[in-house]
């Protein structure tokens, strides 16, 4: 006779308390639990790649130790569980290549975004299949196996997900970011609303067929399936949650990643166990890993964190910890085992776990059940033809970013930026994005207020403020960058990009010593980069300690040889140094590294008109000139160095360029006026003079230019004051 106790445990995977705790109701422990982690602990970027290292390629571990220690699915699918780590990786790199493969396999690009989308798209669709996984589970377990009510469980789980996908800004945000990166169109405003209204009825029209469905069942007398039902609810919920979360977004993907996560690794490790008690001889020496001991708990739990760890010590993007002699490449092989781990996660969670086999079946659900749906084709073929969807895909992605590559990159990006903006532009990431557009169509006060929003709605994010702050920086509100970029230091003591943004800010509020240690300290923060030591040696430079900041970028420029800044640097503080030649070889260098450098070829040409070189000179100020035309200096150097090799009309030419551009200061009326008066056009240079001394009456040169010109024209009266006032203005101060 089976008792009521039994039956109700019989409802539950393995008792009321631990289903609750690990797989139905884990979202009421997570949401508090994590946001008081970032209230007194972590930054929204530290919990982020937390949660990516240990719980979501951590969770995948377990996934392989059940598909790969399983002796009876390893004799089934042998051949899938052989080929498929490979196929993956070889997609992997083909998308994201290092530079000795994509030169072998001669391919033009470093990194494709396809597999990114793929991921994206795929992994919604694992955590909703984990859901109808779970609702399977707890229906078997009651011998409930009715075609229709599996199949109105699946509609539920693709409703709950795809609206929760559907109506979050920041989901869309991504997808649509994923989508522009890929080649393909951004999705409007009217799509999005369109996507809303089709997803809105449909998730409505599923969710009325669920309950009417549920109503049929109790008025036939039969219970309902509670354990299954509140499954349903919290993770609906939670998701939604998840992807609306105003805090910040980086929170809520980690709350529903430690769900998903906390789901998995408990079924697995229950599943195993409970496998090694009745049939142990199919797990071999694994099986011993599953036994009933808390040790082997947690030997289970620290296999998963060894696992983990190789994401948290790779870090993020470009704060990766490895050192090698490329962290690029070690970058790029990194990123394609992160990606095969995914795809190879995704791929065997799709048939490891058919409650249609018996015996993947009987440890999960103890009572009997009636026959399955039958299947409508041979199991090879439909596995074939997944995967040919799969590359097909991945191929038509490939393509399609392909053919963007040959547009201009920067177009690309601001038409996609644009796009975005558009999309969702309340989200304080769009509200960045719009400001930097914004500052770009010169419009620094709509800049500066979008900065200010973005950085009160994600005021916890260290990432939000910095940039918020560098935005300020860039729309000349130095003091509230300064602030906001003090913030996201203090918040993150150890992101060296932060307190390099800060040496920026303090630096253009004219506090040096405090910007010199801004630098220095981001530096030492980042030893290998040379972004922070560069901007502490320029700033030696520009404080009159030439001799310091050479020494340093000289450094730079034997660690890292190809960069041009340095070059551009070292050459300007040896030119300081009146080092000519020198200087001349290391901003040929420069020039050489960086031909399109406005700035690289300017210094050059300035350091060799300094030398005493007007002649090689005037190619590179020229260049610079035509590479940026408002560059008033290069024009006006450019006049000075052809006025020297008496090229009086060439020069004069350069001189008014000049003096367009640099309308305020004396020195190019001073050189324009002396160039007309070489080239005998006596007029001419008076009329320059004259201009001069409207927009600077105080230049002593231009005083005194005038004065001797009118003195030789017979206006001596004219001539004599000026010239009193050229003696009075050129005196030192007592």
């Amino acid at each position: 006779m089976t008792t009521t106790g039994t039956a109700a445990r019989r409802g539950w995977i393995v008792s009321a308390w631990w289903d609750l705790t690990y797989i139905v109701l884990t979202p009421a422990a997570i949401v508090p639990l994590v946001l008081v982690a970032v209230c007194r602990w972590l930054t929204p970027e530290q919990l982020s790649l937390a949660v990516i290292s240990f719980a979501s390629l951590g969770h995948h571990l377990p996934g392989f130790l059940r598909a790969y220690g399983d002796r009876a699915l390893v004799g089934r699918y042998a051949v899938r569980l052989a080929i498929a780590p490979a196929a993956f990786l070889g997609l992997a790199l083909l998308f994201t290549p290092p530079r000795a493969l994509a030169a072998r396999w001669d391919l033009p690009w470093t990194h494709l975004h396809g597999l990114e989308l793929i991921l994206l798209v795929w992994g919604t669709w694992h955590g909703l299949m984990q859901t109808y996984g779970f609702m399977r589970i707890y229906a078997l377990r009651r011998g409930e196996n009715r075609l229709l009510e599996a199949r109105l469980d699946q509609a539920l789980c693709l409703a709950m997900f795809v609206s929760g996908v559907a109506f979050s800004d920041a989901r869309m945000l991504g997808i649509a970011s994923a989508m522009g990166q890929s080649g393909l169109p951004v999705l409007d405003p009217a799509g999005l609303a369109a996507i809303r209204w089709a997803t809105g009825a449909a998730s409505l029209a599923t969710l009325a067929c669920y309950l009417t469905h549920l109503a049929v069942c109790v008025r036939r007398g039969e219970r309902l399936n509670g354990p299954k039902l509140l499954l349903a609810a919290s993770t609906g919920w939670f998701f939604w949650y998840a992807g609306s979360l105003s805090t910040n977004l980086l929170i809520g993907v980690a709350m529903f990643e430690i769900f998903h996560a906390v789901q998995y690794n408990a079924i697995v490790w229950i599943y195993n166990r409970r496998l090694w008690n009745s049939a142990g001889e199919r797990l071999g020496v694994l099986g011993k890993l599953f036994r009933d001991r808390w040790s082997m708990l947690g030997a289970y739990l620290a296999l998963i964190a060894a696992y983990s760890s190789i994401r948290w010590f790779a870090g993020d993007g470009d704060q990766h910890l490895f050192m090698a002699p490329d962290r690029t490449d070690a970058y790029q092989w990194l990123f394609a085992l992160f990606v095969t781990s995914s795809f190879l996660h995704f791929y065997l969670d799709g048939f490891i776990w058919k409650v249609s086999e018996e015996t993947i079946r009987q440890p999960l659900a103890s009572s009997p059940v009636g026959g399955l749906l039958p299947r409508r084709l041979v199991p090879p073929l439909a596995h074939a033809a997944k995967w040919s969807v799969l590359l097909g895909l991945s191929a038509a992605l490939l393509a399609a970013e392909k053919a963007q590559l040959a547009e201009d990159p920067a177009a690309v990006t601001a038409r996609r930026q644009r796009a975005l903006a558009r999309l969702a532009p309340d989200l304080p990431e769009m509200q960045l994005l719009r400001g930097r557009l914004a500052v770009e169509a010169g419009s620094p006060r709509e800049a500066a207020a979008l900065a200010r929003a973005a950085a009160a709605h994600r005021g916890a994010s260290a990432a939000i403020v910095a940039d918020a702050g560098a935005l300020l920086l860039d729309a000349g509100d130095s003091p509230a960058a300064r602030e906001l970029l003090r913030q996201a230091a203090e918040t993150a003591p150890g992101n060296w990009r932060y307190r390099m943004d800060l040496g920026l800010a303090e630096q253009a509020e004219g506090r040096w010593e405090a910007a010199e240690a801004a630098f220095l300290q981001a530096a030492a923060l980042a030893p290998a980069e040379t972004l922070p030591r560069r901007y502490a040696a320029q700033l030696q430079l520009a404080q009159g300690r030439p001799a310091e900041a050479a020494r340093e970028l000289q450094r730079v420029t034997e660690e890292t040889p190809d960069d041009a800044g340095a070059w551009r640097g070292w050459g300007a503080a040896l030119a300081a140094q009146e080092q000519f030649a020198e200087a001349d070889a290391a901003l040929s260098r420069a020039v050489q590294l960086e031909p399109r450098s406005a700035e690289g070829q300017y210094l050059l040409g300035l350091a060799r008109l300094r030398g005493q070189q007007p002649g090689a000179a005037v190619v590179p100020l020229r260049r610079a000139a035509e590479l940026e035309p408002d560059n008033g200096e290069a024009h006006l150097q450019l006049g000075v160095a052809l006025y020297q090799l008496g090229k009086w009309r060439q020069a004069a030419e350069a001189l008014r360029e000049a003096v367009a551009r640099l309308p305020d200061q004396p020195a190019p009326y001073v050189n324009l006026g002396s160039a007309l008066w070489q080239s005998g056009d006596a007029r001419g240079a008076e009329a320059a003079y004259a201009a001069g001394l409207k927009a600077a009456p105080d230049s002593p040169e231009l005083n005194y230019n005038l004065g001797m010109l009118q003195l030789g024209s017979g206006r001596e009266r004219e001539g004599r004051l000026l010239l009193e006032k050229a003696g009075r203005l050129a005196k030192p101060a007592p």
